[in-house]
Parts: C-alpha cells; structure tokens; sequence
C-alpha cells in the first residue's frame, strides 16, 4: 500500500487539514506557523496549499492528534486567538484517493475501535469523482463493530483533496479541533 500522495506532481505526506475562510490562506498559514512552530515548538511544519478555497495541508513531525489537543487546550483559554485557522483536523495516513487504497489505509487503523466500541464513517470530499457511500461502504465492510450514526465511539475519518484523502481514526469531539464549535459552546 502507498502512503504516499502525489499532489501537483510532487510527493506530500500531509498529517494535519486545516480548514480556514476562503481567500484567507495565507494569514490561516501564518497563524498555524505560530501556534504549531512557536508554541508547540515543531520547527520542522511545513504547510501547503491546496487547489481548494479555504483549506491548506501541513506536515508536522509531531503525532498530529497531539497537536490538535494541545491547541484545544490553548483555544480553550483564548478561543479568539484563532482569527482564520478554524478547523483542524489530524490525518494519521495519507493515500491516493482510491477507495482501495483508502480501504487499505482505514483498515489498519481498524486496532483503534475497541470490541465494545461503535462507530461511523464520516467522509469528507472535495474535488472528487469518489462517491461518498461507495467509501463509507467499502470501508463498513472491513469493520465488525456496531455502527451508531448519532453518537459514534470513534469516528473512520476519510477527507478526499482531489487525488489525495487523509484517513484517520478519532474521537470526534476529542481530536478535531473546530474553533467556531468551541465559541458557540461558550455561550
């Protein structure tokens, strides 16, 4: 199985999305430099952008869940510190954007459900011919675990960019970080 991607014709390993507003990259960029590189001290990021409005794709050397919780951490204390890097997601493989390969890729991350533990498919897509139920099916049928729509355990999170998708297993509340989800909780 390839683990690696080929975006604009050069090979990318990606671990991390980041979702910001459109036209907005370049200061979504900025902001991810900062948190990441200056506080969390990996000074080996690096961040890309996509060929999507609103969405940039980073390398971190660091376990990209991990990151994600500390910058909770850090938004929980100063939710508007975040001005246009919004919503991050950890990615723990990145393949081509096959449902085989995406398959592949979902089940080795499989170990992470527990026997008692539900789950779901959540699917992301954007700039893609891949169907989203043709992904969600290919995948239900690796996983023997009961499903729960509503209220998951863990979540298989597949986001699709074009001809690369990021596969992750997550807690969705716990390992995704939504900036405009914490300030609505606030009040």
């Amino acid at each position: 199985m390839s683990m690696q991607i080929c975006e604009e014709n050069r090979l990318r390993k990606y671990n991390l999305l980041i979702g910001c507003p459109r036209e907005r990259e370049r200061a979504a960029r900025s902001e991810m430099r900062y948190f990441v590189g200056d506080l969390i001290g990996d000074e080996d990021l690096r961040i890309s952008r996509t060929h999507v409005s609103g969405l940039l794709a980073a390398r971190t050397s660091l376990d990209p869940i991990e990151v994600v919780h500390q910058l909770k951490e850090f938004a929980e204390e100063n939710p508007y510190q975040f001005r246009f890097a919004i919503r991050i997601t950890p990615l723990e493989l990145c393949v081509e954007a096959d449902i085989d390969e995406i398959t592949k890729a979902a089940e080795s991350l499989l170990h992470k459900i527990e026997k008692d533990e539900s789950y779901r498919v959540t699917v992301r897509r954007r700039h893609t011919d891949l169907e989203h139920m043709d992904i969600v099916s290919a995948i239900a049928t690796k996983v023997d675990r009961e499903v729960n729509l509503d209220h998951a355990d863990k979540y298989v999170w597949v986001e699709v960019v074009g001809e690369w998708a990021g596969v992750s297993v997550l807690v969705e509340d716990e390992d995704i970080l939504s900036i405009m989800t914490m300030r609505d909780d606030q009040y």
